[in-house]
């Protein structure tokens, strides 16, 4: 999940006046007309304009800094009562609504101390105004982004009538904890009552990530506002005994007796969310990012903690491990010479190994893999440690919830999260319904804090939104039963763990049918449909299994970890010294390439186009187009012709020592060779069947990358880690040559788009 910002951008003609619904009771007074709107700044095609368009799907949005300002001026002086302010997430902390009869000398009508992200505000101002002039002067920012408003509206024929009072949050002089009680982990209430938070992410009263012409989940008409939606929002799932606001939710279900969190979200200094934390721009986004929010919660009595952010890259391309090398060490090598980045990485490179950037980027191996992993370690430890300190700084009452890995996390990075933070967060997603439980022995072994789990979700084919479910986190069942028996048998089993400590749905309702705005989700995620109805089955199970959740932890009897299990690292290799000559994998000029099986990312653009065979001076050749889209990527399995088989289809590779692949790649484009066992299959299978004592394995080489030339690269077999995102975990960790099922090419994501020719592979 990234920001919601909800916005979709339509074209808006400039039109000489604009016509502001003042909705009035009774006879309304005559619409203001508005000459003009202006503004300090603007930015993404978000034009001042936007802000009285009518439309809550187009808003304005100034830079990324404080002291900006909107202001309207009108065709003929109005006389004004009050305005409404519908701010989106990037509102004002602090700001003031000044009047001008000339546009020189200006009024205060109205003064806000204690904005609040994403707030429906109505405002009558002291007294009548006579204004030709109005203008928003935003202060200071409640986030590190800059300010942005979906609408503003003026009441010009008496005062607003009704408005609430502006509730203020609870505040406590006791907040909420973690810590072990009787062999098991717990938060601690403000009332000292240990308790399992389960939370519902996205509780919204409008989907606000939807195409322009779509069907999305909205029930702001149903509702006064606001905080009546809210009160009914907590009822709901109070009825099916949830007791946490999760992510992205709105802050008007933050003021009652249900803990909340609040995602802070950093700003990166480059387009990549870690590159470069070691310039000082990070900590002054850092810092403003944290400050806003934290001044804001920091007496609030049921905010359970903040999250610092979402799946961050730890792994340099994506936040998951998707069985390659490329690394954080290879993003900040990237950086410009003089970079703070890349300047601590050539020290970090001297220090330990005693060579330059240049010189590491040629070293394989062990070393290369240490070197990765460390560096991995020292990013995380400068990020947590900005971090951390600013939010206590701000706010020395709350919990830290960490930055909700992906799935997971290298080891240096788990230890620095422990380190900093109350709790280590994990999105994990699990299709087949068997937790791993070595994976999550392995993240608190790490970071010796409690875990909880942040993102979790089952979808249906069978749903009331018309949901096709093609994009999102593959977590696909058939029917609301089954959804129901995912969330039994995953609970289940997370309490089972006496460091678990609780566990968020994703999300409230169902994306839209024709996909979320920013990267297409259109999932049944959602424990309501888009027209508001429960998914009966499956809250019935949630009201069932969040009341026994607490008694389940208790009585379960499953152990702390001991020990790291070692997962992936370089594999063993079963090979016979046979001494096979060098031979083609494959025959080039035989390829069908439209019986290439081609796997992708589909949440993404990522995939892969093939022009068949092609003549070259070098001989045929097969050529493709790869996009690697936004996610994990994309591969194709390389068929093969090696003549020694087994009775299952798989080949006998022994007596060679490695692959040979004479490719031209697009420059900087990185790509890996997975090689499967015979018996590899998804994650979580009872049993791998494979023959000749293979045992179903899956295996990833070290990374290639690209250069625009035609080059030869060599990937040895002693070189290939296990992976851990598919295959069986629980096998040998040896390569077993004797049993190969197939060797794909793997393109990791966020990597661009390229060609990529393919003129030999072969067996050495």
């Amino acid at each position: 999940m990234k920001r919601l910002f909800g916005v979709v951008i339509l074209s808006v003609l400039f039109l000489p006046a604009f016509i502001v619904p003042a909705y009035c009771a009774g006879t309304p007074a005559p619409a203001p007309v508005i000459k003009g709107i202006t503004a300090s700044s603007e930015i993404d095609n978000n034009r001042p304009e936007k802000a009285i368009d009518n439309s809550l799907r187009t808003r304005w949005e100034s830079e990324f800094r404080d002291n900006q300002w909107l202001q309207v001026e009108f065709e003929q002086p109005v006389d004004l009562y009050g305005i409404e302010i519908k701010w989106e997430t990037a509102a004002a902390y602090k700001y003031k609504v000044l009047g001008s009869a000339d546009g020189a000398a200006w009024q205060a009508l109205a003064e806000i101390n204690d904005g609040n992200e994403g707030e429906d505000i109505k405002i009558n101002f002291k007294k009548k105004a006579a204004c030709k002039f109005v203008k928003i002067d935003c202060l200071e920012r409640a986030t590190a982004w800059g300010f942005s408003i979906w609408e503003i509206e003026f009441k010009t024929d008496k005062p607003y009538k009704d408005i609430p009072k502006r509730i203020m949050l609870p505040k406590g002089n006791t907040f909420f904890t973690v810590r072990q009680e009787k062999g098991k982990h717990w938060f601690i209430g403000p009332n000292g009552k240990r308790f399992i938070s389960k939370g519902v992410n996205v509780v919204l009263i409008r989907d606000a990530a939807v195409l322009p012409n779509s069907e999305y989940y909205d029930v702001s008409s149903k509702h006064k506002d606001n905080v009546e939606w809210a009160r009914s929002a907590i009822k709901r799932l109070k009825k099916f005994n949830f007791n946490t606001i999760g992510s992205w939710s709105d802050p008007a279900a933050f003021y009652y007796d249900m803990p909340f969190t609040v995602m802070l979200g950093i700003p990166s200094t480059t387009d990549h969310r870690l590159v470069d934390i070691f310039d000082p721009l990070f900590d002054e986004r850092a810092e403003q990012s944290v400050s806003g929010k934290c001044r804001h919660y920091k007496d609030s009595k049921y905010l359970l903690g903040y999250f610092i952010e979402n799946e961050l890259p730890w792994y340099g391309d994506v936040g998951w491990y998707t069985g390659h090398a490329t690394t954080l060490l290879d993003e900040y090598a990237k950086l410009p010479e003089g970079a703070p980045g890349r300047q601590k990485l050539a020290e970090f490179l001297q220090q330990k190994y005693g060579k330059s950037i240049d010189e590491f980027m040629l070293v394989r191996g062990a070393a290369a893999k240490e070197a990765r992993e460390l560096f991995a370690g020292l990013v995380a430890e400068r990020y947590f440690s900005v971090v951390s300190g600013f939010i206590r700084k701000y706010d020395p009452n709350h919990m830290i919830l960490g930055v909700r890995f992906a799935n997971s996390a290298p080891d240096e990075v788990t230890k620095a999260c422990g380190r900093y933070c109350d709790v280590v967060s994990v999105n994990y997603y699990c299709k087949d319904m068997k937790v791993n439980k070595e994976m999550f022995d392995n993240f608190y072994f790490l970071g010796q804090k409690p875990i909880m789990i942040t993102e979790f979700s089952y979808r249906a084919m069978e749903n009331n939104s018309g949901d096709k479910n093609t994009k999102g986190a593959d977590v696909t069942v058939q029917t609301q039963q089954d959804r129901a028996e995912g969330f039994n048998k995953y609970v289940t089993q997370m309490m089972e763990f006496p460091y678990l400590t609780g566990y968020h749905w994703f999300q409230y309702f169902d994306e839209s049918p024709q996909g979320r705005s920013f990267d297409g989700e259109n999932s049944d995620y959602g424990i309501v449909d888009i027209h508001d109805n429960e998914y009966r089955l499956l809250t019935a199970e949630m009201k069932k299994i969040n009341a026994a959740a607490d008694t389940m932890h208790k009585k379960s009897a499953a152990p702390y970890p001991d020990k790291l299990v070692k997962t992936g690292g370089y594999a063993k290799v079963n090979n016979k010294d046979i001494g096979r000559e060098s031979e083609p994998f494959c025959d080039i000029a035989g390829i069908d390439a439209g019986k290439l099986g081609v796997w992708s990312d589909t949440a993404t653009t990522a995939g892969i186009k093939f022009s068949g065979e092609q003549a070259a001076d070098s001989g045929p050749y097969l050529k493709c187009s790869v996009d690697t889209g936004s996610g994990w990527g994309c591969g194709f399995g390389v068929p093969c012709q090696v003549k020694t088989v087994n009775s299952d289809g798989s080949f006998d590779f022994q007596g060679f020592k490695g692959i040979r692949i004479k490719m031209s790649l697009a420059e900087g484009m990185p790509f890996s060779v997975f090689m499967n066992e015979s018996g590899a299959a998804d994650l979580g299978k009872v049993k791998y069947g494979g023959v000749n004592g293979a045992d179903g394995e899956s295996f990833a080489s070290e990374t290639g990358d690209g250069t625009g030339k035609t080059e030869t690269y060599e990937f040895p077999f002693d070189e290939f880690t296990v992976r851990n995102m598919y295959g069986n975990q629980g096998g040998n960790k040896t390569f077993d040559l004797q049993a190969v099922r197939n060797i794909d090419l793997y393109f990791p994501g966020n990597t661009g788009t390229g060609e990529c020719d393919i003129y030999e592979v072969t067996l050495y």
